[in-house]
């Protein structure tokens, strides 16, 4: 598929809060991109957070992010449920909650364009109830994801021992300035272009 205003893009996080330079950071300035050449672009994340309050702001269409702690297997239903309905063109998640149950919900919907972000300190966090369901998905490998972008090269070559082509593998470093910023967003688009042109 080529075009950018015929492309949805929905983006998946856990976190709370706003790092400096952190993904979610630089996940802003790209769905200002997307934005701007048309696409459509959404948001799940858990709700009265700064990352949804940012994403408002910004106009960005934010929907809760469904975690039940106590039934994974209920919210990997739900967000099944969600890509069926809203059919994105790439779905992009970071962190290791997000990632595990995007993977797991993606499975069974034809046509899924996965993304990842690994963070540096990707299993921070994880929450006790996910840790079994974790480790079994983690046996799937990222090798169900289309690209991955990763926070330090060490994650690039886990991504790519994993068997990711090295075109959709993208070493994304925290950012900390406008330069590096928009390095990232230069990265992204040329990323998402070649995934929806494959």
């Amino acid at each position: 598929m080529r075009g950018w205003t015929r492309a949805t893009f929905l983006f998946i996080s856990t976190q709370n809060t706003l790092e400096p330079g952190g993904v979610e950071e630089r996940w802003f300035a790209v769905m200002g991109e997307l934005v701007s050449r048309g696409a459509t672009v959404r948001l799940l994340a858990p709700l009265h957070t700064e990352v949804v309050d940012r994403a408002r702001a910004l106009g960005i269409q934010v929907d809760p992010y469904m975690l039940d702690k106590w039934n994974v297997v209920r919210t990997r239903s739900r967000l099944r449920k969600y890509l069926r309905r809203y059919q994105p063109s790439v779905v992009h998640s970071t962190g290791t909650e997000a990632d595990v149950l995007l993977r797991w919900a993606a499975r069974r919907v034809e046509g899924m364009r996965v993304a990842h972000t690994l963070r540096a300190v990707c299993t921070s966090g994880l929450r006790r109830t996910l840790g079994i369901l974790a480790v079994r998905v983690a046996e799937l490998g990222l090798s169900h994801a289309k690209l991955v972008f990763a926070e330090t090269q060490e994650l690039a070559e886990l991504a790519l021992s994993a068997g990711i082509p090295p075109a959709f593998v993208v070493f994304d470093p925290p950012a900390m300035d406008a330069a590096a910023v928009a390095e990232s967003v230069a990265h992204h688009v040329d990323a998402y272009w070649r995934l929806l042109g494959d």
